[in-house]
């Protein structure tokens, strides 16, 4: 069988092992996501290996015990041997995957008496022309010497090809950038202001913000896993007293969902941040509560002379069961303001006292957007399509994600052996 894997992840890694050991004729096409960014605390050690890895490893001499894990030695010394071994006996592209579709069979076109498997699968890639080219001075001299300079120097923009499979195995992950509103567009994000972030890109901005006068008041949308590992990475600018951080999110309890699932060591990492806020935030409010009763017990013309002490608003305040419905740039691009509304048929459970207006603006320095989707884009064909198979790789702060993963693709095995009978397995 002639296979294509698509994603660049652990799980296609392992797909792409497995097959190979199969008998198949595989294409790896890796994009250009990086599981990496996720810093994932409490993995175990060997977290995103297999049997398959490990035995491949001693074949090459090689082996992968680390004492803890780390993204950088897995892909080092695990990943990249394993890729290397891949490539040298299979395709592994890093071009772009333009569409996947069938090649000739429209969506729910029905033929007569036959599957829609009896038509192939068509992988439209983007070639880099000069890096083609190059590698025909290998794979095929003769050609490569007919090529004049001047022929080469013209191919200055990519060029698409295509190659043709019979089954095609989707683990891209779902970490690409989607829209500040779940809705799929918020007024005004088509313009993209430079201090809005999306989804991975966002985690190492968010690593390396040091609270200045230009980045005082920040947003956050979300309260899903990545939204999670943002907020974490952001602990160091929130241990500055005048940092402020708005988290706007449709979650009715904001984190609810994520901290039940989440793997123990990143849940109570966040578990420990929220305390620490409401530990500072509750003796703020005794303090100011002994300085208005302080206060009040003045005498008018004293009091006149004092101000009324200010109650103190929480660093880190939520609106829970918004959305974002619109992302707005001052004309000196200084500030941004988000645009929030919360339906009526939506609690916000979290700090209910931002519930009192049915839309609010929201003036920050600087967004971090953790709503992130597969890339759909590219998918011509209907989810079930008969030898199309998806597995979205589990996010690395979860619980068990590893193992979730394998089950999956185990299913997803005993699926495609339906369709075909594996020879030389071994």
């Amino acid at each position: 069988m002639k296979l294509a894997i698509l994603g660049n992840s652990p799980l296609a890694l392992e797909a792409a092992l497995r097959f190979h050991l199969h008998g198949a004729a595989l294409t790896w096409y890796q994009d250009r996501l990086d599981p990496s960014h996720f810093a994932s605390p409490g993995l175990e050690p060997l977290a995103f290996t297999s049997d398959h890895g490990h035995g491949v490893l001693r074949e090459l001499n090689q082996r992968y015990l680390p004492k803890s894990f780390s993204w950088g030695e897995w892909q080092e010394t695990y990943a990249k041997p394993l890729t290397d071994y891949l490539r040298a006996q299979q395709e592994v592209k890093t071009d772009e995957v333009v569409s996947v579709a069938k090649r000739f069979l429209a969506p729910r076109e029905v033929i007569p008496e036959r599957s829609r498997f009896l038509d192939l699968f068509r992988i439209i890639f983007r070639v880099n022309p000069k890096d083609f080219i190059e590698q025909q001075k290998d794979s095929n001299p003769e050609t490569y010497q007919r090529l004049t300079e001047e022929f080469i120097s013209s191919l200055t923009s990519s060029i698409e090809m295509y190659q043709d499979y019979d089954l095609v195995l989707d683990l891209r992950g779902d970490l690409d950038r989607a829209s500040a509103s779940v809705t799929g567009r918020a007024l005004g994000e088509g313009r993209r202001p430079p201090k809005v972030h999306y989804a991975l890109e966002a985690l190492p901005v968010a690593a390396g913000l040091a609270p200045t006068a230009d980045e005082r008041e920040l947003a956050l949308v979300g309260s899903d896993s990545l939204a999670a590992e943002i907020l974490l990475r952001l602990s160091d600018w929130l241990r500055d007293p005048r940092s402020m951080l708005f988290i706007i999110t449709t979650e009715e309890v904001p984190f609810q969902e994520f901290l039940r699932s989440a793997n123990p060591v990143t849940g109570e990492k966040l578990t420990t941040l929220f305390e620490k806020l409401d530990e500072e935030y509750a003796e703020e409010i005794d303090l100011f509560t002994r300085k208005l009763r302080e206060w009040q017990e003045l005498d008018d013309f004293v009091q006149a002379k004092i101000p009324r002490p200010s109650e103190p608003i929480p660093r880190v305040n939520f609106f829970s069961g918004h959305n974002v419905t619109a992302i707005d740039e001052l004309i000196d691009r200084r500030r941004l303001f988000l645009t929030l509304e919360r339906p009526e048929f939506r609690l916000g459970k979290k700090h209910p006292q931002n519930n009192d207006l049915d839309l609010k603006t929201v003036g920050c320095d600087r967004i971090f957007v953790a709503h992130a989707r597969k890339d759909l884009s590219l998918l011509a064909i209907d989810p079930d399509e008969p030898g199309h198979f998806e597995s979205t790789p589990t996010r690395p702060n979860l619980a068990r994600p590893w193992e979730r993963d394998l089950e999956h693709l185990e299913g997803i095995e005993d699926e495609i052996f339906k369709l075909f009978s594996p020879t030389d397995s071994h």
